[in-house]
Parts: structure tokens; C-alpha cells; sequence
């Protein structure tokens, strides 16, 4: 498959030429008809496949694009904005585009598919505890973001993980302390607001204690309101007392507050959000195409009942967003939802679009790559984190190192900073790399490479929830072979507990390239490891 339509230069590349950002828009029509004002509610997902239909969508008057896979360098990517930009421009509602995207580290990895330099995982940025940098870090992803032609970003995360078995939030968590992701999530939104790019927190009330993954079906989580405000809450307060200008809702029911899922639920968005917590900002649904909201209802019946409920900005997803619109606008006429709601919504769109500057030409951007990465660096070397200490590290020089890394095949490339810290200390090290799961024959071969060395460098790689039990048997193998062992948790560092017979381990929260390097730099001796565990293992 093509990576842009056939005619992507046709239209994206003069689009940039002309708008590299977005040029003052007329005001709205004064009298925008109901299918109009809901349309700008809505956000569609978009990548590489189907820019087409999103630069259409654009040209209808869609309030937003969300940017998602795509293997976009930089330059592409602020071409397709511009393009959609340009569309926006020449729609019925003459108004600018929220465009958006997905940005986390790690497990979330849409920032480098749209030619973004790579973040740090928020579990890492926990690890540091340096809200300073984190601050700057994001700061300048932030203008990078700008220069991409994004102007939302769906971050800060700040949910506390209480679940160790949490199949979709994990190291995308800040920790498990209230507040130390109240720290740290304030600090990216500082530095978000400093560079102009409108944050989005998420996901309210609380993803953290969920065993089931919302994209898949409808999580519960069964806690009192009392735990709730004492430890899921907090983090949510503290955005909301910083200014916060956008907050995400959970599709998860929790039965204390509402039998409906949050995103649909006037207690939590109206009650909860809105009225006990003082909330004033845009409330944004998250994806409505996820499985926790279409195995009760359609998409377009759903934007409906989160309109209804208290949000504002409705993502459809892959869904459609006329028929989103269609319904809202037929239940208003309807009477089922009221007139002024909607207006309130579409107000509240259109004052954060404001707010954001989407209405007024931004100066041009100048690179900041250089102090990205510097700053990437230096939080990835405060949070290498000494878990379980050992007699190897740093390594003996005088031994052979084996270092056998675990891992899906995009990480190969960040793999090597370490093995290069390795060999520019002048030790006798092979590396070896193997996916996430034994192939047949593969442990074969780790055995064997094991056997020719006389220290091993172990890494394993676990996204959320369980980990895959090939890649744990064959870890526990080599541990318990009798060969002196470094383990690094290179991801999720709740796969600590899975491996008793390993000596130091070293948490690292996301294997970037900058990680791996700073974990080099440990075990060479270069660094003292300073990171501290930032949620509770299990025993």
C-alpha cells in the first residue's frame, strides 16, 4: 500500500507552500445550522490510507483531525496538516482544524510514525522525578508539535496505576503515587501551554485499576468514591486548579458514580467533572469506535448521549461523522437533547480554538531537535532506576558479555545505544536480539550465545498486563544457568517479580534510544544509577 494517495503532492505540498499555518479565518456564520454546530464536535481519526477523506471531511466543516499511522517523515506531516488546513479554511464554517494526535511514549508510538522525535514513556518520566525537565522536555515537544502543524496533543496520561495487570495503561502511567503524577502531570502541562499546544488529560475518572482493556470491551471498576477521590482523582484536581485546558473521559463504568460507562454518564461528566470538580475547559470524549462504547450502541447514537452527558469535543474514530451529526441534530429537534447544550458545546469549540491561536497566523518555528534530545537524554539517565542491586554493575571488564535483548522488532535500532556504550568502553561484548516470542529453533541459539560468554545482559520487554511466557521461560533459563546476570526491564517494570533468580536488575521504563544508552552508561560505570521506583511491585 502506498504510503499517500497518488495525488498527495498534488495538494498536500502547495497547501504548505502557501499555508504553513493557519491564516486568519472569517468569523463562523452567525445562524450555523444544527448539523453544522455538531459537526464541529466531531473528530475523525485519519492516517496514511485515507487523507482523502479526512481533507473532505475538512472542507465540510469537521471540527478536528486526529493524525494516526502513517510512516510520515516531519515535512509530510506538516504537509497533510497544512492541506487539511487549507481545506478547513475554504469550508462553510471558514474555521480552523483541531489537529491532533496520540502523544505518549512507549506502548502509544504514534508520535514516531508522523516523523516526531521519539518521547520518553510517562513511567520513565516518573522514574526521574524531575519536573523541571519534564517541563522544558515538553515544552519543546510541544513547538516540534507546533512545527508539525499539530496544535492538540491527547496527553498528559494521568491515570494511577493500581493494577499491576492493567492490559492498557501500564508504563503509559506516571506511577502509582497521586502525587507524583500530579507533579510530573502538571509539568507537562506547563510545558504544553508554554509552547501553544492545547493538552488533553486523560482519562477522567481513572483508567489505572482496570483489568480489562477498553478497546476491546466495556471495563468496571468496582471502587467507592472515596478511593476514587483519594488516589485516582488527584491527579485530575491538580490539571484543574493548573487551568488544564481539555480533559478525556474513560469508557469505563464505574458503578459507584453511574451504571453507564463515564463517556455517556451526566454524574460524571455533568456532576462529578463539571459541577463538584469546577471544570470549565473542553471535555473530550475518548475514540467512540472502541469496543466499550459500540457493544452498546452505534457511534452516532453514542456522540449523541456524550453530548447529552456533558462532553463537548466527540472523537468518532473510523466512524462517521455525519451520521454522528445527523443524530445529534435529529434528537435536538427531537427535544431529547436541549438546544442550549449543544450551543454550549459548540461554543466551548470554538473559545478553545481561540484560545490556542487557530484563528491567528503563529510565527514560524525554528528547529529544537538538538535540546529535545538533550533533554530526552537527561531525564532517560535520572531514571535508570537500580531495582535489586549486584556485584555487576558496573560490569567487570575483564569478563565476556552477552547481551540478549527481548523486544518487538522496531526497538532494534535504540537497542544498539547500549551495546555502543559497551564497546566505546572497551569490553568484550556481543549482542543479540530476539522478538517478543521464541521462534521455533530460537532457544537453540540464545542457549548457545549464552554459553559464550562469561556475564550476561539480559532484557525483557513487557508492554501491559501479562507477559509473554515463551520470552519468560527462556529469561529464567538463562538466569538460572549459573552465568553471573544484569537483567534490564526495558519496558514495564511489573515483569520484575516474573524473574527471582536474577541478580541486579535495572528498570529503565521504555526502551528509547536515549534509555538504552543511559543504561550503558550504568553498566559501564559512567553513571550511578538515581531513578526511584515509581509504583509498587508486587511481591
Amino acid at each position: 500500500m502506498k504510503r499517500f494517495p497518488a495525488n498527495f503532492r498534488a495538494w498536500a505540498l502547495p497547501a504548505l507552500a502557501a499555508v504553513s499555518c493557519p491564516a486568519r479565518a472569517a468569523a463562523p456564520p452567525p445562524a450555523p445550522s444544527l448539523e453544522a454546530e455538531a459537526a464541529q464536535l466531531m473528530v475523525i481519526a485519519s492516517d496514511a490510507s485515507d487523507i482523502t477523506e479526512a481533507r473532505e471531511a475538512a472542507a465540510a466543516g469537521i471540527g478536528g483531525i486526529q493524525l494516526q499511522w502513517g510512516s510520515y517523515s516531519l515535512e509530510e506531516t506538516r504537509g497533510v496538516a497544512a492541506a487539511l488546513q487549507q481545506a478547513a479554511k475554504s469550508s462553510p464554517a471558514a474555521t480552523p482544524l483541531f489537529i491532533a494526535a496520540d502523544y505518549e511514549g512507549g506502548s502509544v508510538y504514534v508520535p514516531t510514525t508522523l516523523g516526531l522525535l521519539e518521547l520518553p514513556t510517562n513511567m520513565m518520566l516518573g522514574a526521574a522525578d524531575d519536573e523541571n525537565n519534564t517541563a522544558i522536555l515538553f515544552y519543546l515537544a510541544g513547538k516540534e508539535l507546533r512545527r508539525a502543524g499539530i496544535n492538540m496533543a491527547f496527553g498528559p496520561v494521568l491515570d494511577i496505576n493500581t493494577n499491576p495487570r492493567n492490559p492498557i495503561i501500564g508504563i503509559r502511567s506516571l506511577g502509582s503515587d497521586p502525587a507524583l503524577a500530579s507533579r510530573l502531570g502538571s509539568a507537562i502541562i506547563n510545558g504544553f501551554k508554554a509552547s501553544g499546544v492545547l493538552a488533553v488529560a486523560k482519562h477522567f475518572p481513572g483508567h489505572g485499576a482496570a483489568s480489562k482493556d477498553s478497546h476491546k470491551t466495556l471495563p468496571e471498576i468496582s471502587l467507592s468514591t472515596a478511593e476514587l477521590r483519594s488516589t485516582h482523582l488527584v491527579p485530575f484536581e491538580a490539571a484543574i486548579a493548573l487551568g488544564v485546558p481539555a480533559i478525556m473521559t474513560a469508557h469505563i463504568r464505574y458503578p459507584a458514580l453511574d451504571s453507564r460507562p463515564a463517556t455517556l454518564s451526566p454524574a460524571v461528566l455533568g456532576g462529578l467533572l463539571r459541577k463538584e470538580l469546577g471544570f470549565r475547559g473542553l471535555v473530550v470524549t475518548d475514540s467512540l469506535d472502541m469496543r466499550a462504547v459500540t457493544s452498546l450502541m452505534p457511534e452516532s447514537r453514542a456522540a449523541a448521549e456524550a453530548l447529552k452527558a456533558g462532553a463537548d469535543l466527540l472523537l468518532i474514530g473510523k466512524g462517521s461523522y455525519r451520521a454522528a451529526a445527523a443524530e445529534i441534530a435529529r434528537q435536538v429537534r427531537a427535544g431529547l437533547i436541549p438546544r442550549a447544550r449543544l450551543d454550549d458545546a459548540y461554543r466551548r469549540v470554538l473559545e478553545s480554538k481561540k484560545a490556542a491561536g487557530l484563528f491567528s497566523p503563529a510565527a514560524d518555528l525554528s528547529p529544537f531537535d538538538k535540546a529535545y534530545l538533550d533533554i530526552a537524554g537527561a531525564l532517560s539517565r535520572e531514571a535508570v532506576t537500580l531495582v535489586r542491586p549486584g556485584g555487576l554493575v558496573p560490569l567487570p571488564r575483564d569478563k565476556k558479555v552477552a547481551v540478549i535483548i527481548f523486544s518487538p522488532p522496531r526497538f532494534a535500532a535504540n537497542a544498539i545505544s547500549l551495546y555502543r556504550e559497551l564497546l566505546a568502553a572497551g569490553y568484550q561484548a556481543s549482542q543479540y536480539f530476539f522478538g517478543i516470542g521464541l521462534k521455533p529453533g530460537e532457544l537453540a541459539q540464545l542457549t548457545a550465545a549464552a554459553a559464550k560468554a562469561d556475564v550476561l545482559v539480559l532484557g525483557s520487554f513487557q508492554w501491559t498486563g501479562e507477559q509473554n511466557t515463551g520470552q519468560r521461560d527462556a529469561l529464567n533459563i538463562l538466569l538460572n544457568s549459573g552465568k553471573p546476570s544484569v537483567l534490564l526491564s526495558l519496558m514495564n517494570p511489573y515483569d520484575i517479580p516474573a524473574y527471582p533468580g536474577a541478580g541486579a536488575v535495572l528498570a529503565l521504563y521504555g526502551m528509547t534510544a536515549p534509555s538504552m544508552a543511559a543504561a550503558g552508561e550504568v553498566l559501564t560505570g559512567k553513571l550511578a544509577p538515581q531513578g526511584r521506583m515509581p509504583v509498587t511491585l508486587p511481591e
